[in-house]
């Protein structure tokens, strides 16, 4: 796949800016448990636990295109059973790595949530039915599992850690004694997620076929960048964690289409 595809590097563009100014608090030590435990509830609550039924409101409009479907319902199949990675849904598996920090279930629910949280997750449930399905599908399978690494990830440059390397290496193993027998989700996600990019740029440039198609594509990934940003920003609040001016990101800014 050429990176200087005009929907590739558009969509690019938009995935170098999934980082947070909040994100380096959540890989070093000094955050206390209060706060862990307000970030992991919101991300449990907002996508974790409901997202393979986001999987499974884009697979259900997508037309007769068996590899489509195939590879959205091999993707929905691991999120909801673990069956691909040997492991259990990703959603117990999350909450196995909270047990590990010392969390009860009974913790994670919907209660509570930052009014930017709640908005965002509504607009993933009614985006994730809502045509077209391509666009959808890049919303799912690009933007929310995919991260700021991606364009590295795509050229080579960078491979996401595995196995063994990837828990020992793991900020919660690390800084907040999560038990590496808890970290089946980050054993999970590198067993089976980078099948899992492939399949979603395959779907993606296979299938876009027009500008204006592409258009809504990148707007709608545009819009979950800036929805991302102010629910992240909404937990960062909550978490009582000041913004640096210096780390401070400029707006989000989308690339327009060129030729």
């Amino acid at each position: 796949m050429t990176l200087t595809h005009p929907t590739v590097e558009r969509l690019l563009a938009i995935m170098d800016q999934k980082h947070h100014w909040a994100y380096p608090s959540l890989t070093r030590p000094g955050l206390s448990r209060a706060q862990l435990l307000v970030h992991f509830r919101h991300e449990y609550a907002v996508y974790v636990r409901d997202f393979p039924v986001l999987l499974a409101r884009c697979l259900g409009q997508v037309p007769d295109l068996i590899d489509v479907r195939r590879a959205l319902a091999e993707n929905l199949y691991e999120e909801q059973t673990g069956g691909l990675s040997k492991s259990a849904p990703h959603p117990e598996l999350f909450l196995r790595m909270m047990e590990g920090l010392g969390y009860a279930r009974s913790q994670f629910d919907d209660a509570d949530l930052h009014p930017a949280a709640r908005s965002y997750k509504e607009w993933l449930f009614d985006t994730a039915a809502k045509g077209p399905w391509q666009a959808a599908a890049a919303l799912l399978t690009i933007f929310v599992e995919g991260s700021v690494n991606e364009r590295a990830e795509l050229a080579g440059t960078y491979q996401r850690p595995r196995g063994d390397a990837a828990v020992a290496r793991h900020a919660l193993v690390v800084h907040y004694g999560c038990p590496p027998e808890a970290m089946q989700l980050v054993r999970a996600h590198g067993d089976v997620e980078g099948g899992h990019r492939g399949d979603a740029w395959k779907i993606l440039l296979d299938n876009t076929t027009d500008p204006e198609l592409e258009n809504t594509i990148v707007s709608t990934c545009m819009d979950a960048l800036v929805r991302w940003h102010r629910y992240r920003d909404g937990v960062a609040e909550r978490m009582g964690l000041e913004r640096d001016g210096a780390t401070t990101a400029p707006p989000p800014a989308v690339m327009k289409r060129t030729g």
